[in-house]
């Protein structure tokens, strides 16, 4: 039998990126007592620390309304206009408060970008974050994964998780949980997203009865390194503005596709990710890539530009980029779609509030580059606030009795049937990329939820000792369930929008402006229906 470990906060934060941090900063602000739970040391190995590090705002030289105008107008008209409004209306002062808690944030045009630590970006926005969280008193659980949020009269009370180090379940009672637990870009074989981004947080909703908006929009960046051996490094600035993206045959891609929009990586990540994949698909790829030649261009910037903040040494020396074109292509790399919530990040369900990546709505079928962070800011902070107000007004209560049947379930994979988790999660890694990824289709689709559903059929056979195959053991059970979504709402639309792409509906149509919704039906199952914008 376990030992439980109880904790009680007014606020419960599910996630430690740039929104978690930001809520949990603005909950204490507002005289709440906040515990942090996170699968990662806090701060660390989550999609904010790995990412660029840039903020996209209206400042510096660029409007409200254009700031407003360009967002829509990348997302495909599916954007929430309330939400993008609130992001365009407090990005500058939000993102210049930063600076408060220890971030060093230099302005340009039309946004700001932070300075880095130990090499990563994004970690000089979470470090500091972090460290000013722990100086007001809020309390970190690092390697802690929490697989269901507790209910009680039809709101949430607290949640209950494993932790990984201790071997024990964690049972947390609280006034208002906040989820904050990224996306899902991990389900697919190429990402250049840490591999615990399984989309937890969407399952967890889902099954406290949230609502869910856009699941089929995921996003690719087009260009990473595609190279045996090298990571997924993306690859953006003057190297695939000046350079050259080709097929086998020597054909310039977005030439040959009409991807025209420019910077390339920032406001065309749909149209090329999709180009590049035909390419590929149709047997004009180069071992299951395409290729960057970028030698002119390196030839006249040397260490400028992108190279004098990535990985120079590595590119020059090792992969000899100056010399030779590199094997390229798309990872998957955000999702636009996610949790519905309303301008403060309520849910709809008492007691539950979401900011970050988990969220839908913001971005529409295509993310602008440079809004996630942004958003993460902005409605982190709302978050806290609401979610530290709705506090106040509640009583914890003792959770224990409604955690007893998920800590029985942690009991049954230790005996399980001998269902390897790793393998599991390999193998629906797999499928996503190959049927529900870039490029999709009817049948492809419908292979691809029969196989899921298969796994899921398996999910009680899981085996797992204490430690990280736990870990990754109920990591995957959730994966499943955030999958399923991803492609049943994939093939409820029938149409080409964004970042979603079928090939047997390739034309957007107009009938078509319209949110993908999911809810839970009756007995749990997944209600799929459609809702004008």
């Amino acid at each position: 039998m376990f030992m439980i470990l109880d904790v009680e906060s007014d606020v419960l934060v599910i996630g430690s990126g740039g929104a978690g941090l930001r809520a949990a900063i603005e909950a204490e602000a507002q005289g709440a007592s906040v515990v942090v739970a996170s699968k990662a040391p806090a701060g660390m190995n989550n999609s904010t620390a790995v990412s660029g590090g840039g903020f996209r705002a209206p400042m510096g030289g660029l409007t409200v309304e254009e700031y407003i105008r360009d967002t829509i107008e990348v997302g495909k008209g599916i954007n929430d206009r309330r939400l993008v409004e609130v992001m365009a209306k407090e990005g500058e002062e939000r993102l210049l408060e930063l600076r408060r808690f220890g971030v060093e944030v230099r302005e340009r045009e039309g946004g700001i970008y932070v300075e880095g630590r130990g090499g990563a970006q994004g970690l000089g926005l979470t470090i500091p974050l972090k460290e000013y969280a722990g100086s007001k008193g809020i309390r970190f659980l690092d390697g802690v994964i929490i697989t269901r949020l507790l209910e009680d009269e039809g709101g949430v009370v607290g949640a209950v998780g494993y932790d990984i180090q201790g071997d024990r379940p964690v049972v947390f009672s609280s006034g208002a949980v906040i989820l904050a637990t990224g996306g899902a870009g991990a389900l697919y074989k190429r990402t250049d997203c840490p591999v615990r981004t399984t989309g937890d947080g969407y399952t967890l909703a889902f099954e406290a009865g949230a609502t869910l908006r856009d699941m089929e929009f995921v996003q690719f960046y087009p260009i990473a390194l595609a190279e045996e051996g090298a990571p997924p490094y993306l690859i953006g600035g003057y190297m695939t503005e000046e350079g050259h993206i080709i097929n086998s045959l020597g054909e310039e891609i977005p030439k040959k596709h009409g991807v025209k929009a420019r910077p390339l990586v920032l406001k065309s990540r749909d149209l090329l990710s999709r180009a590049v994949m035909i390419e590929i698909l149709e047997g004009r790829g180069v071992e299951g890539a395409v290729l960057l030649d970028a030698r002119e261009a390196i030839g006249r910037r040397g260490e400028e530009g992108w190279f004098s903040t990535g990985p120079y040494r590595f590119f020059a020396e090792t992969l000899r980029a100056e010399e030779r074109p590199l094997k390229v292509a798309p990872v998957s790399h955000f999702c636009m779609g996610g949790v519905m919530i309303d301008e403060d990040g309520s849910t709809g369900i008492p007691g539950l509030y979401a900011a970050g990546e988990v969220v839908g709505g913001v971005h529409g079928a295509n993310r602008h580059g440079g809004n996630a962070l942004t958003e993460a800011i902005v409605f982190g902070a709302r978050a806290g606030a609401a979610a530290a107000s709705n506090a106040r007004s509640v009583s914890l209560m003792d959770v224990k009795p409604l955690a007893s049947r998920e800590i029985a379930r942690y009991e049954a994979i230790k005996e399980g049937e001998g269902v390897d988790p790793e393998a599991l999660m390999r193998r629906l890694r797999e499928v996503m990329w190959e049927k529900a990824g870039i490029v999709r289709g009817e049948e492809g689709l419908r292979e691809a939820l029969a196989e899921v559903e298969r796994m899921m059929g398996e999910k009680h056979k899981l085996k797992a000792p204490p430690g990280m195959r736990m870990l990754e053991a109920l990591e995957a059970s959730m994966a499943l369930k955030a999958a399923e979504m991803i492609i049943r709402s994939a093939l409820e639309r029938r149409e080409s929008r964004g970042a979603h792409y079928r090939v047997d509906y390739p034309e957007e149509d107009s009938s078509w402006l319209r949110m993908v919704i999911i809810r839970r039906g009756q007995e749990g199952a997944m209600a799929i229906s459609t809702s004008a914008i």
